[in-house]
């Protein structure tokens, strides 16, 4: 089943009163700050965001992302899938002083008499969700993966694939030190 597109510009405190729920896709294109972070614009992110007024009052928006998105493996830097499935909960507060007054567990989100963007809370979400360093397996991986005996200053391969230790280039420095 196909969704509707994102909507962007919406007032969001009606939203809450009347309770909304929005079911839609946002194209990885429409979301710029996004795109810079990805390997491609390929793809759309399924997001849904109900809109509602808490037992407590609060204004609230509980949010889904979901998808797959290609960032760049940081050993091959080739692209790699990365699944996405992600829900955040904001409080919809108009000040400073109305945030501290939100639950621990609720981010604030400050609006004001504008429309909101829901372009930008879909990004802001995602971006958050982003792993921070991505690596494909050691089998998927282009790059090869292994590791030394020892130090790689202290060692060296010779033509015939034996390790040699190496003279360390400082040494003679500390002839110095001593001789003052």
């Amino acid at each position: 089943m196909l969704n509707p597109p994102l909507p962007s510009q919406l007032d969001i405190r009606k939203l809450t009163v009347k309770g909304i729920e929005i079911v839609a896709d946002a194209a990885v294109s429409s979301l710029p700050r996004v795109v810079d972070l990805l390997a491609d614009q390929e793809g759309s992110i399924a997001v849904k965001l109900r809109f509602y007024i808490d037992e407590q009052r609060f204004k609230r928006i509980d949010g889904e992302l979901k998808s797959t998105v290609n960032m760049f493996c940081q050993r091959c830097l080739e692209p790699m899938p990365v699944n996405i499935d992600t829900h955040f909960e904001l409080g919809i507060v108009w000040s400073e002083d109305g945030a501290e007054r939100l639950p621990k567990s609720v981010e604030p989100l400050i609006v004001g008499e504008e429309l909101t963007d829901l372009h930008d809370i879909v990004s802001e979400e995602l971006i958050l969700s982003l792993p921070y360093v991505n690596y494909h397996s050691a089998e998927d991986c282009g790059q090869e993966v292994g590791y030394s005996v020892g130090e790689p200053d202290e060692l060296t391969d010779t033509s015939d694939g034996e390790l040699e230790q190496r003279e360390n280039p400082f040494k003679a420095l500390e002839k110095l030190k001593f001789e003052k």
